[in-house]
């Protein structure tokens, strides 16, 4: 990121082709998504040609809709200026139009990867093609070292090379499918169709999932677009800086709590709700650590992080680094709950939801900007998280037969003293924190930090009987595995 952001405008550039990427995650319009739990309940009972029936119809409407929104990549890729304001010179337009470019050409890679990943999650094994994505990502970062040499910034190498990191990614996953599972790719491509009896199971939770889905996006992921299209290249720059704070804990809790949403379909496969409500409730005061703990760091070290990161013109950054940071720390309820409503198909509550976030943040943005700037953004993406995570914890109480104030302080009462530590010491530690950009400091706040925060797991470990049971299981079941 240091290497990407030395040219604010260029990688402002950068920034929002990247934002324009995150469509193709909605592409399937919710049909994917519904098929995965349906696909998910059919293998839970061993019945492999529905499970594939489901597979092959989502498969069809993401790649029908991905072949869509491939031509209007092409065709922004002809006239940029479109979704970017201020270009400027014909350099800048010509870096935009490649980068769309690519970006259209290489979009059925990102077809077979979703549904590659879906049939590993599907078996609890989503771990799997974790790795060779995180190997690809090891693989890009060593990369910048080349592409962004001195008196070099090859953006649009870079990311022609990320691009053929995921193809790479998407073989190594279709030959392991097939030597794990011996699965039967020609069978699934014949499924690969419309298919009535399929759409009519699943097009309840789809469309309710669709709704959910255009309000997310206007929620959050129109932010850099609108931002690029209305203040311009620079700005862009300034707010994703901080917002990569935000997508990284997205990212990282997404792939913790994936697996979880998988295994509570198993649950309804068996129709054992009994099971489903002890998991939920165990998912919600486990994850709590792994939540909280990271965000209120990172919240507390975010001068430091851009300053050593990033470097002094991203200064502005900063407030809304610290809000970003916030922003996922109490994700482990409407994790929890989400899983709820998708197992249980619960539409009217994912409506109500979703609504609630994106009027909450518009509203708030278009009322206060004038006078807030950029940071009424990341307010008010935080104001409306919060406000939801409210109403999810309304959902989880219900669900699991527990009053609020009991949940509460199942995870209050054994997180306090490691919270405080990590408070303390962080507080204490900023303060001696190195203030230039580079490499090294970048590694001292990110290392003082990463020990803080393993010493105040160390202490929930002590503080909290059930995280100390899971964690024995859990090491007991590694060494068991490897004897």
């Amino acid at each position: 990121m240091p290497f990407l952001s030395k040219s604010p405008g260029t990688y402002g550039i950068y920034a929002i082709c990247i934002s324009i990427t995150i469509f193709l995650s909605y592409a399937d319009l919710g049909f994917l998504r519904a098929g995965q739990k349906y696909a998910t309940e059919s293998y839970a009972r061993d019945d492999r040609q529905s499970e594939m029936k489901f597979i092959g119809f989502g498969a069809f409407i993401l790649l029908l809709f991905s072949l869509v929104c491939a031509i209007i990549f092409f065709f922004l890729s002809l006239n940029p200026e479109i979704l970017i304001k201020n270009l400027g010179n014909h350099e800048k337009i010509k870096i935009a139009s490649d980068l769309l470019l690519i970006l259209a050409c290489f979009t059925p890679i990102t077809v077979l990867q979703r549904i590659f990943s879906m049939i590993f999650d599907i078996r609890l094994e989503g771990y799997i093609i974790q790795r060779l994505i995180l190997f690809s990502s090891l693989v890009s970062i060593l990369s910048v070292f080349y592409f962004f040499r001195e008196n070099s910034y090859e953006i649009v190498l870079y990311f022609l090379f990320l691009q053929i990191l995921n193809l790479l990614v998407v073989i190594a996953s279709a030959f392991l499918i097939k030597k794990r599972y011996e699965y039967d790719f020609v069978k699934l491509l014949k499924y690969t169709r419309f298919n009535h009896e399929v759409y009519v199971k699943v097009k309840g939770l789809a469309y309710s999932g669709l709704y959910v889905m255009v309000v997310w996006i206007i929620f959050y992921e129109l932010d850099q677009i609108v931002i690029g299209k209305f203040l311009g290249v620079e700005k862009v720059a300034l707010y994703s800086i901080a917002l990569v704070i935000s997508t990284f804990f997205r990212s990282i809790f997404g792939i913790i709590f994936s697996p979880f949403s998988v295994q509570a379909n198993y649950y309804v496969g068996n129709n054992d709700n009994t099971g489903l409500k002890s998991f939920c409730l165990q998912m919600y005061s486990l994850s709590a650590p792994v939540v909280i703990l990271p965000t209120i760091a990172f919240a507390l070290i975010s001068n430091s992080l851009i300053i050593t990161w990033v470097g002094p013109s991203y200064t502005e950054s900063i407030k809304l680094a610290i809000l970003f940071s916030l922003l996922f720390s109490a994700c482990f309820i409407s994790y929890t709950s989400s899983m709820i409503l998708v197992a249980t198909v619960r539409v009217k509550e994912m409506y109500i939801i979703a609504t609630i976030q994106a009027l909450i943040f518009w509203i708030g943005v278009i009322t206060t900007y004038s006078f807030l700037g950029l940071f009424s953004f990341a307010l008010f993406k935080l104001i409306a998280t919060f406000v939801s995570e409210i109403y999810y914890i309304f959902i989880l109480s219900d669900f699991v037969k527990l009053s609020i104030i009991d949940l509460i302080v199942k995870v209050a009462y054994p997180i306090l003293i490691p919270l405080i530590f990590l408070m303390l010491s962080l507080t204490f530690a900023v303060e001696f924190f190195p203030n230039t950009k580079s490499s090294l400091n970048l590694l001292i706040v990110l290392g003082t930090t990463g020990l803080c925060l393993g010493i105040s797991l160390f202490l929930y470990y002590f503080t909290s009987l059930e995280f100390r049971n899971f964690t024995k299981g859990f090491v007991s079941n590694i060494l068991i595995s490897k004897s």
